[in-house]
């Protein structure tokens, strides 16, 4: 919707210069302004599990939860999840003054941008087991063990919104022919918005091994924590991240005689690179990956 209302906007500016096609048609470009909308690969991050505590007042790691004999860990950290994002770019092109009969476009670019959703998740759970009693079949005279399965676990998830700013440095093909490509290098800073994290502490007992659930009654379950079954969110705290990128683009003309169509391109973009995060104590970088489709003026 928002990418929808920028594209209308710019078509309708497109149209008041068509008032003067004369002077569009011998006036070289200055400045080229493209939106993009896309979408951008899963990256993994993390924070060091005192930031975990410090970020979650109230729901600290016991000891029982952390290293040790019976203790797992369940690390599902990830972020960006394959989530959109939309980014709005103006470019100055350098030596329009000698454009005329070159057979390439330099630019240098600056980007503004509503970015993707960080997320990260972490499990600690510990699970600890015991034989409460043995039954013997009356039939066979085998033996069944009646097991007592205590488990707790605390499960912490973190997600913000970001905004995306950075520069760039292009160059493209021969901006006077209807197909050109584009490559260069961007790098992108990326900070936090309106972060969250959701903290939960789960404390159960079950009675397993049982050929029939109506004797449960016939055992005693142990007192688990009183807090247990809580959950709580917070306000985080803001990250920093960084995204170095190589774009590979390709575009057309809307057309090649009309004077405002012709300085209109519709284009197709891959952009691989390296994708780093920035937590305290704590870097996490990874291969990112983003694609979409583009819309831009020279004007």
């Amino acid at each position: 919707m928002r990418i929808s209302i920028v594209l209308l906007s710019v078509l309708i500016s497109g149209i008041g210069f068509s008032q003067q096609k004369d002077s569009l048609k011998t006036k070289t470009p200055r400045f080229i302004v493209k939106m993009t909308h896309g979408m951008i690969n899963s990256n993994q991050f993390d924070f060091t599990n005192s930031e975990w505590d410090r970020m979650t007042p109230g729901f600290q790691i016991p000891d029982s939860l952390k290293a040790g004999l019976g203790v797992n860990y369940d690390d599902n950290i990830h972020s960006f999840t394959n989530d959109s994002y939309y980014l709005f770019s103006f470019s100055f092109i350098n030596g329009k003054d000698k454009q005329a009969g070159r057979k390439f476009q330099a630019t240098t670019t600056i980007h503004l941008g509503y970015g993707p959703e960080l997320r990260a998740t972490k499990n600690w759970y510990h699970e600890s087991k015991q034989i409460i009693d043995t039954l013997t079949s009356n039939q066979n005279g085998q033996e069944y063990y009646v097991i007592g399965n205590r488990n707790q676990t605390i499960s912490k998830t973190y997600h913000s919104r970001t905004v995306a700013f950075g520069v760039g440095q292009h160059i493209a093909t021969n901006p006077n022919r209807v197909f050109q490509f584009e490559t260069g290098l961007d790098l992108l800073c990326l900070v936090s918005v309106a972060s969250k994290v959701r903290a939960s502490y789960l404390d159960t007992y079950l009675i397993e091994g049982l050929p029939d659930n109506n004797n449960l009654g016939n055992y005693p379950y142990p007192i688990t924590d009183p807090n247990s079954n809580r959950s709580e969110t917070f306000s985080g705290y803001i990250t920093t991240g960084l995204i170095m990128r190589i774009p590979l683009e390709m575009s057309f003309k809307l057309s090649k005689k009309n004077p405002v169509l012709s300085r209109m391109r519709i284009g197709g973009e891959l952009n691989p690179g390296l994708a780093m995060q920035f937590t305290k104590g704590k870097t996490s970088n990874d291969f990112s990956m983003s694609g979409g489709m583009n819309f831009r003026f020279a004007f």
